[in-house]
């Protein structure tokens, strides 16, 4: 898949990515747990991250899925999917 070109990194206000981030939560957690198995950890932090992420950009296009999708890089019909899952249409 080809990437924009007109692409920003994502930073928190702290000036970390939001790859820095995710590894350091990921850590953290998987210290709480200490000898208890992670189990459906790729579920949990996709569901942790697309949820807030889909939010956002329907706010952001006034509810406008094809721009949503567009946004995403995804079609239509993946984005209600998405947006299904999610409880948010």
């Amino acid at each position: 898949m080809n990437q924009p070109m007109n692409t920003l990194p994502i930073t928190s206000p702290n000036g970390h990515s939001l790859s820095e981030t995710t590894t350091t939560t990921v850590k953290e957690y998987l210290q709480l747990l200490g000898d208890q198995d992670a189990t459906f950890l790729y579920r949990q932090v996709m569901d942790e991250v697309e949820k807030p992420l889909l939010e956002v950009l329907m706010t952001h296009t006034n509810g406008n899925q094809s721009r949503t999708a567009a946004y995403l890089g995804i079609n239509r019909a993946t984005l209600r999917s998405k947006l299904k899952r999610h409880s948010l249409i």
